[in-house]
């Protein structure tokens, strides 16, 4: 799995264990992206490698193209079960789940939680193990909706060195500038197609497409021109340390 397009909104996302990042203000198709790509929408536009998505199995297309919806809705009563659910659904053994339930809940030392109702939680816990309860699968996407906000900066870091250890493809639906930078790539979204796929360094470097569609950049970004204007440094830094040594030397 290489490339995925959903050809009628001009949406193209590398499939290498990358991070993707889609951004747009409202109404600017993010959702509708969402529901095609689990096919609660029609998505006979979604392509995977220039092969109609339609045309895949469905059990390939169960345990390797994911959508992690922005809502509180829970399967299971405890946590423990939560994670169980997906891959009990899918047919794995007993002895296959409780392994990668060990697994899982020590990477992300959640060992605490397994036996805890998932109604006690805190929120962050709750969109942790809503993430989690899909991730364990490891498919080879996994699509979150605008949910990284509900995130300690620990459990965002985790997540994101699991993807990558894993050669999951994270596709990151927000509405949040600074999340761009955790991603190597971006779709911009405006009017319900894809503006811009590109890099992230395309995107915010120069005249940068996000203020005309009302969105700030990223306060590192928007701080590195600004001290670029008065030469104090002379490029964009994408590392908050990097720019503070960079200033302080």
């Amino acid at each position: 799995m290489n490339i995925l397009e959903v050809r009628d909104m001009n949406i193209s996302i590398e499939l290498n264990g990358t991070i993707t990042s889609v951004i747009g203000p409202e109404s600017s198709g993010k959702t509708v992206f969402l529901k095609k790509l689990c096919n609660i929408l029609p998505n006979k536009d979604i392509f995977i490698d220039d092969v109609s998505i339609k045309e895949y199995d469905i059990t390939f297309l169960r345990n390797n193209v994911i959508v992690v919806f922005n809502d509180n809705n829970f399967n299971c009563e405890y946590v423990a079960e939560e994670l169980f659910y997906y891959l009990d659904k899918l047919g794995y053994r007993i002895d296959e789940i409780t392994k990668k339930i060990e697994q899982l809940s020590k990477y992300f030392k959640i060992e605490s939680k397994l036996d805890s109702r998932i109604d006690t939680l805190t929120t962050d816990y709750r969109i942790l193990i809503k993430i989690l309860s899909y991730l364990i699968i490891k498919p080879k996407i996994i699509a979150i909706d605008n949910l990284f906000g509900y995130l300690t900066k620990d459990m965002i870091s985790s997540i994101i060195r699991y993807v990558k250890n894993n050669g999951i493809t994270l596709i990151n639906v927000t509405t949040c500038s600074d999340d761009l930078l955790l991603g190597e790539n971006a779709v911009v979204m405006h009017g319900g197609k894809a503006i811009i796929c590109a890099s992230v360094k395309s995107v915010l470097e120069g005249n940068s497409i996000l203020p005309y569609i009302g969105f700030k950049l990223p306060f590192l970004i928007d701080l590195s021109h600004n001290l670029m204007l008065y030469g104090l440094v002379d490029k964009v830094y994408y590392d908050k340390r990097k720019l503070v040594d960079k200033i302080w030397k």
